[in-house]
């Protein structure tokens, strides 16, 4: 499963792996008008991408497979057995022809995968493999999941593609970056705690969630958008702002919003965790934006966002039974 055609060098597998996986996406994302976004793994557990169907809200893991050899009319493409965690889990084989991928592609759920592909022992495991045609051939037991690649996006589509919308730009301080960036890798090294879970990042960041959890079986999949709000003193009030013109909440969707105490470095103990499709109901609506007002230390006031309150400690807890 290693071999190699004249242009590569050795040791370049991974290369073409790589190659392969991002004329994919780009194919996807070009050939929707970005109604499929591509997630890519940070925490890479077998899933190469997940990609978010935004018709009607769907997540789809996707695994691609691809080579650089032919041998006459077909290739063989691997997938590990234990790689495939739910049925619905994408399987797309590619032929890398230079620069370009072939003209077909092989697109399989895990299920008619399994079905499929003939079953090899590697070093322990199961690793599943599949003599791919490089074009329709009649009788061939792969033709029938074969699409050409320039209607790979339309496989992947259920009805009508949503459309992307324009991001407006925000001003955003390079400070605030560096500490929103910050923040966003502290909800990452909380959440890759999760036993059996995968994290993405979106390619390219174009909607509300940054970061999606996936729970590997049997499949639940969250996104997650960080906020990072900067507290000068321990009792402060912060004011976390969300940009309503590219706002889209969904009950899949998820908001965590920080404290960065300025003086100590380090972040406050409390945090919060809203589903964005109550969003609009416990915030402010200032100009553009939607405007929390999360006092981290607490008040004697009740708020609409204390039932959201919970200790940054116990996140890893609290996606772990969302995703359940």
């Amino acid at each position: 499963m290693s071999e190699l055609d004249a242009g590569w060098p050795h040791g370049s597998q991974d290369a073409i792996g790589q190659a392969a996986e991002f004329l994919v996406w780009a194919g996807l994302v070009t050939q929707s008008a970005g109604g499929l976004h591509i997630f890519l793994p940070m925490l890479d557990r077998g899933i190469d991408a997940v990609v978010h169907r935004l018709g009607d809200g769907a997540y789809l893991a996707v695994q691609v497979k691809s080579k650089t050899v032919l041998h006459g009319v077909e290739f063989p493409i691997a997938v590990y057995e234990n790689h495939l965690f739910t049925a619905d889990q994408l399987v797309i084989g590619v032929h890398l022809d230079g620069d370009r991928l072939g003209p077909f592609v092989l697109v399989a759920d895990a299920a008619t995968f399994k079905k499929k592909a003939a079953r090899i022992e590697d070093r322990g495991r199961v690793l599943l493999v599949a003599d791919m045609p490089t074009h329709p051939i009649p009788g061939h037991r792969w033709s029938e999941d074969l699409v050409p690649f320039e209607r790979l996006a339309e496989r992947l589509a259920t009805g009508r593609l949503a459309s992307a919308a324009a991001l407006e730009a925000e001003v955003v301080s390079d400070e605030d970056r560096v500490i929103g960036f910050w923040g966003e890798q502290e909800v990452c090294r909380r959440l890759a705690m999760i036993d059996d879970c995968g994290l993405f990042r979106p390619f390219p960041d174009n909607e509300t969630a940054e970061i999606l959890v996936r729970r590997l079986p049997p499949g639940a999949t969250l996104g997650i958008q960080v906020k990072t709000g900067q507290l000068s003193k321990p009792d402060a009030r912060l004011n976390i702002l969300v940009n309503r013109s590219n706002f889209v909440g969904s009950p899949t969707t998820w908001l965590v919003a920080l404290a960065w105490m300025l003086p100590e470095r380090r972040f406050h103990e409390v945090c919060l965790v809203i589903p964005t499709d109550v969003l609009p109901s416990v915030a402010a609506t200032v100009g553009p934006y939607f405007d929390l007002h999360f006092r981290p230390a607490g008040s004697r006031r009740s708020s609409r966002l204390d039932r959201y309150r919970i200790p940054l400690e116990t996140l890893p807890e609290a996606f772990a039974h969302h995703l359940s």
